[in-house]
C-alpha cells in the first residue's frame, strides 16, 4: 500500500480508472512550484510537507512533519508567538493573511507572504487543522524598501530645492509642488493646484511658450523658456523654466519636471545685465542645471548627466572627487565659507566661481548647495557664456573709450531719453572741462545763446522720428573763441531694435566755413564781373542784329518801292494803252502783297503778329499741304508724309502753320540743291528737348519734324539760322526771313522749334506745339465775291484813324463802297461823337494804334456803354493784339484791299479778318 507523501497514509485506489480526490489534490498541492505549502493539526504540529516548501525553506518533508510550525517563523517574529496569532486568527475566522520575515534551515531569512486557513472535513465540519501557503517575495519586499527610500530622498531633494519644483502627468495636470514652489506661488494648501492643468496658472500670452515646453518634453527634449507669471495672490513673477522627462527605467515614468526659478529680482535690480543677456540669450539655449551629492567628507557620491556634460567626466571618474579636486585655488575661500554656511545652517547663498573641467580647462558656475540629511545636494548653473560676455562687454567698452578718446573730433553718446551719457576726452582739450560736466544737459554751456533754440529743435525733431540728426552750431572754446561745429547723430538700437539712443559726432569746421565765405565773395565778384560783360556783349549783337534787320528791311523795300514807284510814274504819262496801264496797276498790287508778306514775316519773328488760332488736325491740314509742297521742291525730290498721330489737334493760326511748313520745305529744297528725300512726320511727343540754352520742357506736344537728306549745318552756324536776314544762299536767292518767321511762331504759340544736323547727314526741324483738348472744326469753304454795296441799314459808319493820309484813304473807300462815314481823328473824339448820336451809327471801323487811348480800349468802352454797337479793329501792327487781344473783337489787318475791307463791313468771312 503506498503511503500519502504530504500525510504519510495508505493511498487511496482509484476507481473505474479515475483518481481520487485525495490524489487529485496531492498533485495540485505539488505542481505548486513557487508556493510553499505544509498542514498542521490543531496544536500547530506539521503534518504535511510539499516540495516547494522543501525548496523554499531548505527542510525536507521528513525533517519537517511532526516539528512546530513556528519554526519557519524569524526569531524575533517567534518571541511576540507570531505562528500562534495566525493560528488564532485563523481558527476564529477562517482565515489568517500575513508577510513577514520568516527562517530558512541555513538560517537565512526570506520575506514570505501568505496565507494561514482552517481546515475542516467537507463531510461533517469537523475542525481538523490548518494549512499554511508561503510565497518568497524577498526580492519584491526589498525592491519596495529600495523605491521608498528613493521616493524619500527625491522628495527631501525636491524639497530642499529653493526653485519652484513640480511634478506633471503627461497630460500637464500638476500631481506635486515642492514646498519652496508654494511658498513662491503664495499658495497656501498644496490641494488648490492639485490636479489642475498646469497651462491655466499662466496668463494667456505666455501659454504658447507652456505648451511648447511640454511637447519638447515629452518628446525626450528639454524645453525652456522665460515667462511671467502672477502668484495665486496676484502678484507678477518672472520665471526661468525648464521640463523635462523624469527618467525610469522601465518603460516610462510617466512624469514631467518642471523646474522654475524666480528671477523677478534679478529681473528688477539688474536691469543693465539684463540687456546684455538678452543678446546672449537669442544665441544660447539656457544651460541645463547639474546636481551633485556631497557624501560627509564632501566627496561626490552621486551626480546627474548635466553635470558630467559641463565637465566631461564620466560619472566613475566624477564619482569621489572632492571640491578641492574640482575648484581652482583662487576660489577655495568663497568655496569654504560655502561649506561653514551649509554646516552651519544648512544652506549658503548662491554663489559663482570656476570649476575644472577634465581636460584641465575651466568654467564659470551659479552654485547653491543645502543640507539634506547627512548629504548635502549643491545645484549649478553652467554661467560661462554670461560671464565671457561680461569679460568681452568690458573689453569693448574699454576698447571703445580708448578708440573714442583718440578721435580729433568730439564723439557723444545719449540714451533712450536724449541725456548725453558720454563724451570723449577731446571736449576736455577744446573746451577745457572734463568731460564729465558735458553729460546730462552739461553741454548746453557751450553752445552760443542765439544758436541753442535751433541746435535743440533739430534735434528734438530728428529724435521724434529716429531720424538722422545733422545742424551746423556754433560754440565757445576755451580760448573764448566762437567756433563752428558740424553736428551728426545716428540712432542707436540693440539687436532686438530697441532704441537705445544716439551716438554721434562733432566735427570742427570754422576753417572751412571761412574758406566758403572767402569763396562765396570770390565767387560773386566774378560773377557780377562776367554778367556785366555778358550784358556789354548781349548790347552789342543787338546792335549788330538791329542793323542787320534794318539792313535787310530797308533793301527789300527799296526793291519794292522801286516797282512801285516806277509803275505809278508809267501810269502818269499821257497815252498809256489800257492793256499797259492794266498791267502795271497788277504790279502795284502784287508788289504790294509782297510787302505784306514781307511785314508778316518781320512781325512773326517779333513774335508780334495777330494771330487767328482755330482747332485743327495737324494730319489732315499737313495731308493736303503736302499737294502745294510738291510743285514747290521740285519732281527730283521725294516726300514722305509718314503719321504717327491721326486726329491729334492744336489750336494756334492754321494760315501761320501752313506758311511755317512751307518755309520749313523751301529751305529743304534749297538744302538738297533740288534732289533728295524730304519727310514730313508727326507724332505726339510728352516733353521739349532743351536747345540753344533753353531748358525743356515737360507736356503735351504735337511733333511735326521736317527733314531732308541734303549737305546739313556746320555746327558754327547752328546758333545763327534763326537770325533774321541770316542766310547761306546767294544774293538774290533768299531774305533770311523764312526760318525766322518759324521761329517766331514757334514762340508765339507757345511752343519750340529744335534742330538736329550732322555735316554730310542732313538736317531736321521739329516744330513743338501744345496739344489741344477741343475737338477740330471743320474748314469753311473759301466764297470769292464781287465787291457789293452795303445792306440797307448798315450804311453809316464812325472811322476812327490818328493818321490823315489812311484816314483820308480810309473814308475814300468808304464812300466808294457806298458807304456814309464821319471821321474822328482819335478814340477820344469818337465817345465824344458817339455820346451825341451813338443811334445814327450801325458800326466803328477804328485802327489800334493811336495816341493815348488805343483802339482796342476803344472798343470795350463802347461795348461796355453801347453792347449792341458792332466793332471791327484795324492794324498791321500791335503788341496787343498779338498777345491775344484781339479775340475780342474782328480785326482787319493791314494792308487790306477793297475787296477784304468790303467783306468785313458786310460780316463776310475773309482771310484778312479774324
Amino acid at each position: 500500500m503506498q503511503m500519502d507523501q504530504m500525510t504519510g497514509a495508505p493511498a487511496s485506489s482509484p476507481r473505474g480508472g479515475q483518481l481520487s480526490r485525495g490524489r487529485l489534490a496531492e498533485l495540485v498541492l505539488e505542481s505548486t512550484a513557487d508556493f510553499a505549502i505544509f498542514t498542521t493539526d490543531l496544536d500547530g504540529l506539521i503534518t504535511s510537507w510539499n516540495s516547494a516548501a522543501e525548496r523554499v525553506m531548505g527542510w525536507s518533508a521528513v525533517e519537517a512533519v511532526g516539528q512546530h510550525a513556528s519554526m519557519i517563523f524569524w526569531p524575533k517574529e517567534r518571541a511576540r508567538e507570531a505562528c500562534g496569532q495566525e493560528i488564532e486568527e485563523a481558527r476564529a475566522s477562517g482565515l489568517s493573511r500575513d508577510e513577514r520575515w520568516h527562517l530558512r534551515k541555513d538560517g537565512a531569512r526570506f520575506w514570505g507572504a501568505g496565507s494561514m486557513s482552517r481546515l475542516e472535513d467537507a463531510e461533517s465540519g469537523e475542525h481538523l487543522g490548518y494549512c499554511k501557503i508561503v510565497r518568497d517575495r524577498t526580492e519584491q519586499h526589498q525592491a519596495g524598501q529600495r523605491l521608498e527610500a528613493t521616493k524619500v530622498l527625491l522628495r527631501n531633494v525636491l524639497e530642499s530645492n529653493p526653485d519652484c519644483l513640480k511634478l506633471l502627468d503627461l497630460e500637464g495636470r500638476l500631481t506635486f509642488m515642492n514646498g519652496p514652489g508654494l511658498r513662491l506661488m503664495e499658495i497656501d494648501t498644496p490641494h488648490f493646484v492639485s490636479g489642475c492643468p498646469w497651462v491655466s496658472l499662466w496668463p494667456q500670452d505666455e501659454r504658447g511658450k507652456v505648451e511648447g515646453a511640454l511637447a519638447k518634453a515629452r518628446a525626450g527634449e528639454v524645453g525652456r523658456f522665460q515667462g511671467c507669471c502672477p502668484t495665486a495672490k496676484g502678484k507678477p513673477k518672472w520665471w526661468d523654466v525648464q521640463v523635462t522627462a523624469v527618467p525610469s527605467t522601465g518603460a516610462g515614468s510617466g512624469l514631467l519636471l518642471a523646474t522654475s526659478r524666480d528671477i523677478t529680482e534679478l529681473e528688477t535690480t539688474q536691469s543693465d545685465l539684463r540687456r546684455s543677456e538678452e543678446r546672449l540669450r537669442t544665441a544660447l539655449s539656457i544651460s541645463t542645471v547639474g546636481v551633485m551629492f556631497w557624501g560627509p567628507g564632501f566627496g561626490l557620491t552621486e551626480v546627474s548627466d548635466a553635470f558630467l556634460r559641463m565637465t566631461g567626466f564620466s560619472r566613475e571618474e566624477a564619482i569621489g572627487k572632492t571640491w578641492q579636486e574640482l575648484t581652482p585655488l583662487e576660489f577655495h575661500a568663497s568655496s569654504l565659507k560655502a561649506v561653514a554656511d551649509v554646516t552651519t545652517r544648512g544652506e549658503a547663498a548662491p554663489y559663482e566661481k570656476q570649476y575644472f573641467r577634465k581636460d584641465g580647462s575651466r568654467w564659470w558656475g551659479l552654485f547653491a548647495p543645502r543640507k539634506v540629511g547627512e548629504e548635502v545636494v549643491e545645484f549649478v548653473l553652467d554661467v560661462t557664456a554670461r560671464k565671457e560676455v561680461e569679460q568681452a562687454l568690458r573689453e569693448s567698452e574699454a576698447r571703445f573709450r580708448h578708440m573714442a578718446d583718440s578721435v580729433p573730433a568730439l564723439i557723444w553718446m545719449t540714451d533712450e531719453v536724449g541725456r548725453v551719457t558720454f563724451a570723449n576726452m577731446h571736449h576736455d582739450h577744446m573746451f577745457g572741462r572734463p568731460a564729465a560736466e558735458i553729460l546730462g544737459d552739461g553741454w548746453v554751456s557751450i553752445v552760443l545763446p542765439e544758436d541753442l533754440e535751433r541746435h535743440t529743435n533739430a534735434f528734438l525733431a530728428a529724435f521724434e522720428t529716429r531720424t538722422v540728426f545733422r545742424t551746423e552750431t556754433r560754440v565757445r572754446n576755451r580760448d573764448g573763441q566762437v567756433r563752428w561745429l558740424r553736428c551728426e547723430g545716428v540712432p542707436r538700437t540693440d539687436d532686438a531694435g530697441r532704441f537705445l539712443g544716439y551716438t554721434g559726432c562733432n566735427l570742427d569746421i570754422t576753417e572751412v566755413r571761412l574758406a566758403a565765405e572767402e569763396l562765396e565773395e570770390l565767387v560773386a565778384e566774378r560773377t557780377a564781373e562776367l554778367m556785366a560783360a555778358e550784358e556789354t556783349l548781349r548790347q552789342s549783337q543787338k546792335l549788330e542784329a538791329l542793323g542787320q534787320l534794318t539792313g535787310g528791311v530797308a533793301h527789300d523795300f527799296n526793291n519794292l518801292l522801286t516797282i512801285i514807284r516806277s509803275s505809278a510814274d508809267l501810269l502818269a504819262r499821257p497815252g498809256v494803252p489800257e492793256e499797259r496801264r492794266k498791267r502795271y496797276a497788277e504790279a502795284i498790287s502784287d508788289t504790294a502783297d509782297r510787302a505784306a508778306k514781307l511785314t508778316g514775316q518781320l512781325l512773326a519773328f517779333a513774335r508780334r503778329q495777330p494771330l487767328k488760332p482755330e482747332v485743327f488736325a495737324v494730319g489732315d491740314r499737313l495731308q493736303a499741304l503736302a499737294g502745294l509742297i510738291r510743285p514747290l521742291v521740285g519732281p527730283r525730290i521725294t516726300i514722305d508724309v509718314p503719321l504717327h498721330c491721326e486726329g491729334c489737334a492744336v489750336e494756334t493760326d492754321p494760315n501761320q502753320f501752313e506758311t511755317a511748313v512751307v518755309n520749313l520745305a523751301v529751305n529743304a529744297r534749297d538744302a538738297m540743291g533740288g534732289e533728295g528725300r524730304l519727310t514730313i512726320r508727326t507724332w505726339l511727343a510728352s516733353e521739349v528737348p532743351p536747345a540753344r540754352g533753353h531748358r525743356g520742357a515737360r507736356g503735351n506736344f504735337v511733333a511735326i519734324s521736317v527733314s531732308d537728306t541734303g549737305a546739313g549745318i556746320r555746327p558754327e552756324l547752328l546758333g545763327r539760322i534763326f537770325e533774321p536776314f541770316f542766310t547761306t544762299k546767294e544774293v538774290g536767292k533768299g531774305t533770311g526771313l523764312g526760318l525766322s518767321q518759324v521761329y517766331g511762331f514757334a514762340k508765339q504759340s507757345r511752343g519750340e522749334l529744335h534742330v538736329e544736323s550732322k555735316v554730310g547727314q542732313g538736317a531736321t526741324f521739329t516744330l513743338y506745339l501744345p496739344r489741344a483738348e477741343k475737338k477740330p472744326i471743320a474748314p469753311n469753304a473759301t466764297v470769292t465775291e464781287r465787291i457789293a454795296t452795303p445792306e440797307s441799314g448798315n450804311r453809316n459808319v464812325l472811322l476812327v484813324e490818328d493818321n490823315i493820309e489812311v484816314g483820308e484813304f480810309a473814308r475814300s473807300l468808304l464812300e466808294e463802297l457806298g458807304y456814309t462815314t464821319k471821321w474822328a481823328p482819335n478814340a477820344e473824339a469818337a465817345l465824344r461823337i458817339l455820346e451825341r448820336e451813338a443811334d445814327y451809327f450801325d458800326l466803328v471801323f477804328s485802327d489800334v494804334v493811336m495816341p493815348g487811348m488805343s483802339g482796342l480800349e476803344l472798343g470795350r468802352e463802347i461795348r461796355r456803354q453801347w453792347p449792341a454797337l458792332r466793332i471791327i479793329l484795324t492794324s498791321g501792327y500791335s503788341q496787343v493784339l498779338a498777345s491775344g487781344g484781339s479775340h475780342e473783337f474782328e480785326l482787319l489787318h493791314k494792308p487790306y484791299s477793297v475787296e477784304g475791307l468790303s467783306n468785313a463791313l458786310r460780316g463776310k468771312r475773309d482771310p484778312g479778318l479774324t
